[in-house]
């Protein structure tokens, strides 16, 4: 399968009217829209998984190599992954070199192509209903995690983050579709993420 440049949310302030000192007004209307479910923003490696190549294939956003060795249990489960999804690419947060609470641990996101089909023109629902299914078959493991969800609560979520290993919150439409590139990466607007602020000028 070739390079497909995972899709990347748009960067929002958590409060436009005061991005230093958010008020939990902005995120409560998209809370209370009812168009968005929410999950973690961790501090990691955003990066492509190919399970149709064993050992799997790392790649980073920028069409690179990731620097990373998976251990022999990070293998294992994601062994399980390819017999299950055969093959795959999967959209993962891997946690190791950006973090030291916690190593050795990826969390999926998306999954990209199943079964040897890219899921061009299908909806970002339609990746998290996947994965849904592979959580009710078992295979969210100790190293290789579905990401949960949210549906509510968006605000207090995003209070609980502590801006360093999970930086914020990405709020996803899953009528978003799933948009396919192999030359660059694609900001789409129904995802929307929202980091912890910060005092740097023009950061947030």
């Amino acid at each position: 399968m070739i390079y497909y440049f995972p899709n990347r949310p748009i960067l929002c302030p958590p409060d436009p009217k005061n991005p230093l000192n958010p008020k939990p007004n902005f995120l409560n209307k998209l809370d209370n829209s009812g168009q968005y479910i929410a999950e973690i923003k961790w501090n990691g490696d955003n990066t492509l998984i190919h399970l149709d190549q064993w050992p799997p294939v790392f790649w980073t956003r920028h069409k690179t190599r990731l620097k990373y060795t998976p251990t022999d249990d990070v293998l294992e489960e994601l062994k399980r992954w390819r017999d299950w999804a055969g093959n795959a690419i999967l959209n993962v947060e891997t946690l190791h070199s950006k973090t030291k609470e916690i190593k050795n641990t990826l969390i999926i996101h998306c999954i990209m192509a199943f079964r040897g089909e890219y899921l061009i023109g299908k909806k970002w629902g339609d990746s998290r209903a996947i994965l849904d299914k592979a959580i009710d078959e078992g295979l969210s493991g100790s190293h290789v995690q579905v990401s949960p969800v949210w549906k509510s609560g968006f605000w207090k979520l995003f209070q609980e983050t502590d801006g360093t290993v999970r930086e914020g919150i990405i709020l996803k439409d899953p009528k978003g579709m799933l948009v396919f590139s192999a030359t660059q990466i694609r900001d789409v607007p129904w995802m929307k993420k929202f980091r912890k602020p910060s005092k740097r000028i023009g950061a947030f």
